[in-house]
């Protein structure tokens, strides 16, 4: 079995007893963007606009047979699924074709994610499973799940969750960070879930090819929303930009369509001849340094020491909320950076706020004494402290 996908990071949490402040690996909307990358999957390229939406060129390749997702990766790379011929086209950031690469196990590859250790997630729609290669194209493992049946689209949260659009059941498949299936959910009138796209807020947005919406979960499967736009026919590919704004395509339509932070209409995009659009991907540019980001987003946020510490039996963790809602969690580790239990996940009020833990852990077994930290996270940073148990 794999590492948990905190246990890269244990010894950057035992450093955090004091309450400094640290990002988590997460993978999150761009917090600064450039060019927007829209798979034209009928016209086997990519089609590239500027952020105004203005078209500026296409990337095109002989080896582009049904194209479909886009991701950037940390290495500078543009990966390129080939749905037609099963393979990933790696372009360099100046949009130079560098390679391709393909295995056995890839069989229709769709919609694809960098996972937080820094792997690429390919959803595999023939075979109906995930395969995982690293960022120089060598394969490392598949996996499948539940009633995988269709494989679209692969999306991490913030806790290293997996999630897969199942196309042909109408369902999202949920794995947790050891590729082990946890459940299936569906809702809203979902049809033919295409992409997945997650926000700041641990909100997942899924586009319904064949329900022709949006509809919103959050983390548990419960539905949060939808939306919808007469120019939104066949919805494929979403993605952010560092606005919030939220950019789609239309498979029948053949056009994007934005909307602003607040899920409103803003506009439609037609130029640049696009022949059944799939996937959108915006380019990430360069931007604060991960101590100036922490530092952005918890401005405001305090994690007050606990009370009493040492303790036996239970012992009150207070924490300050800033200005307006905040979609945080509370959770405690061991020394391993194991999960313990969750004291908090979901939006909490400003102010001062506390939670109680009675040193049990989440199946209510009483966790031996020893040290363990409590972490107060939002977004992609977090702050922790040192709690003893006697």
């Amino acid at each position: 079995m794999k590492p948990t996908f905190f246990s890269a990071l244990s010894a950057l949490v035992l450093l955090a007893f004091a309450g400094h402040t640290f990002m988590a690996e997460t993978r999150l909307p761009p917090a600064r963007t450039g060019a927007l990358y829209v798979s034209s999957y009928g016209g086997d390229k990519v089609t590239v606009y500027d952020s105004t939406g203005a078209y500026l060129r296409d990337i095109e390749h002989d080896d582009l047979s049904g194209t479909r997702g886009i991701v950037f990766g940390p290495n500078d790379r543009i990966y390129v699924a080939s749905q037609s011929n099963d393979q990933i086209l790696a372009f360099g950031i100046d949009e130079q074709f560098i390679t391709s690469f393909t295995h056995a196990e890839l069989d229709g590859p769709t919609g694809m994610a960098i996972s937080p250790a820094g792997e690429l997630y390919v959803g595999s729609f023939n075979n109906d499973q995930v395969v995982v290669f690293d960022l120089e194209g060598n394969y490392l493992r598949s996996f499948t799940g539940g009633t995988l049946n269709g494989t679209n689209c692969v999306a991490f949260d913030s806790h290293g969750n997996i999630y897969v659009s199942s196309a042909l059941n109408a369902l999202i498949m949920k794995f947790d960070p050891d590729e082990q299936f946890v459940t299936s959910f569906t809702g809203g009138n979902l049809l033919s879930p295409m992409s997945i796209a997650r926000d700041v807020n641990d909100l997942l947005y899924i586009s319904g090819g064949s329900s022709n919406n949006i509809v919103v979960f959050d983390t548990t499967g419960a539905v949060q929303g939808t939306i919808t736009h007469t120019d939104l026919s066949a919805p494929q590919g979403i993605a952010f930009d560092d606005r919030g704004h939220l950019f789609s395509t239309s498979f029948s339509k053949h056009l994007i369509v934005e909307f602003d932070a607040d899920r409103n209409y803003v506009r439609t995009i037609t130029e640049g001849g696009l022949q059944v659009p799939r996937s959108v991907a915006f380019q990430p540019l360069p931007t604060a340094t991960s101590a100036e980001r922490a530092e952005q987003l918890l401005a405001g946020f305090v994690l007050h020491p606990t009370f009493p510490n040492p303790f036996r039996d239970e012992s009150t963790i207070r924490y300050t909320v800033p200005a307006g809602e905040r979609h945080l969690s509370i959770e405690l580790f061991d020394l391993q950076g194991r999960r313990i239990a969750t004291l908090f996940n979901g939006t909490a009020p400003a102010g001062e706020q506390e939670a109680v833990w009675d040193g049990l852990d989440a199946r209510g077994q009483r966790v031996p004494p020893g040290i363990y930290v409590v972490r107060l996270q939002t977004g992609e940073a977090f702050i922790s402290r040192k709690m003893v148990r006697l």
